[in-house]
C-alpha cells in the first residue's frame, strides 16, 4: 500500500520542492497539499496519513494549533523558517524539525526517522501481542504467553503451567484455545502445548521441561505438521 503523505503550506514554492523530494524518496506515494490551516486539519481530521509535512506559519489555522489536533500516532515533521519553536515542537512527539530551505538529503534523514519509528512501533505491537491480562479466584494477573510452558484443563479450570509456577483461572479448554497464537497446539483433550518450550517428542508424549505431556492419537498428526522438522 502507497503511502499518504500531506504538505501542509502556504508558501507555494516551499510545496513544491518538498512535493518533488517526496517524488524522488517515495515515488508510489500519495501527496495531499494544503495551503491554509483550515484545509489541512481537514485532511488531518480525515485520517489515513501516514506523514505530515507541517509548516508553523500559515493562515486560518496556525501549525502550532494543528499539532494539537493532529493524532500522537501519525508522524509530524515541521518545516518552518521559525528555528525558534523546535523545543516546543518535540513536547508534541514530532519526529524532526527541519528548517527552511529543506534539501533532499534532509528530508531523507527525516524520513528514516518516521521509517524507524514505524518499525518500534510494531515491534511494540508484537510484545504488546505476548502480554495478557487473566482472572485468578478474585484477582487479575498479568501473563507472558511466551512464558507459558502448557495449559492443563483440571475440572472447570485451566492451569498455565510456566517454569516454577502456575495460574488457574476458571475457564474452558476449547474457548482458550481459540484466542492462544498459533505456537499453542492441542495435542490431548486436556492439554495444550506451548511449541516454543518442546524439548523432545516420543511417540506417546512430549517432553517440556521434567514435565511429559500425552499426546492422544486424534492430535498427533497435527503436532507433527506444526513442528518445523529438517
Amino acid at each position: 500500500m502507497s503511502q499518504r503523505i500531506l504538505i501542509a503550506d502556504d508558501d507555494v514554492l516551499t510545496a513544491e520542492v518538498l512535493q518533488q523530494h517526496c517524488g524522488k524518496l517515495l515515488p508510489d506515494a500519495e501527496i495531499v497539499l494544503a495551503q491554509d490551516g483550515t484545509e489541512a486539519l481537514r485532511q488531518i481530521r480525515a485520517g489515513s496519513l501516514d506523514l505530515v509535512l507541517l509548516d508553523l506559519d500559515m493562515p486560518g489555522i496556525s501549525g502550532r494549533e494543528l499539532l494539537e489536533a493532529t493524532d500522537p500516532g501519525c508522524p509530524v515533521i515541521i518545516v518552518t523558517g521559525d528555528p525558534s519553536f523546535a523545543v516546543e515542537a518535540f513536547r508534541f512527539n514530532v519526529v524532526d524539525y527541519l528548517v527552511k530551505p529543506v534539501s533532499f538529503e534532509r528530508l531523507a534523514q527525516a524520513w528514516r526517522k518516521v521509517e524507524a519509528r514505524s518499525e518500534t512501533a510494531a515491534e511494540r505491537g508484537e510484545s504488546d501481542k505476548d502480554l495478557v491480562f487473566v482472572r485468578t479466584g478474585q484477582e487479575i494477573v498479568r501473563l507472558r504467553l511466551s512464558e507459558v510452558r502448557y495449559v492443563k484443563s483440571d475440572s472447570n479450570y485451566v492451569r498455565f503451567v510456566l517454569d516454577g509456577r502456575e495460574i488457574s483461572s476458571l475457564m474452558n479448554l476449547k474457548d482458550l484455545e481459540a484466542k492462544l497464537p498459533s505456537t499453542f497446539v492441542r495435542v490431548h483433550r486436556s492439554y495444550i502445548i506451548n511449541l516454543a518450550h518442546v524439548e523432545k517428542l516420543d511417540t506417546m508424549d512430549v517432553k517440556i521441561g521434567r514435565d511429559l505431556i500425552p499426546v492422544s492419537e486424534t492430535y498427533r498428526q497435527d503436532l507433527i505438521r506444526r513442528l518445523d522438522l529438517l
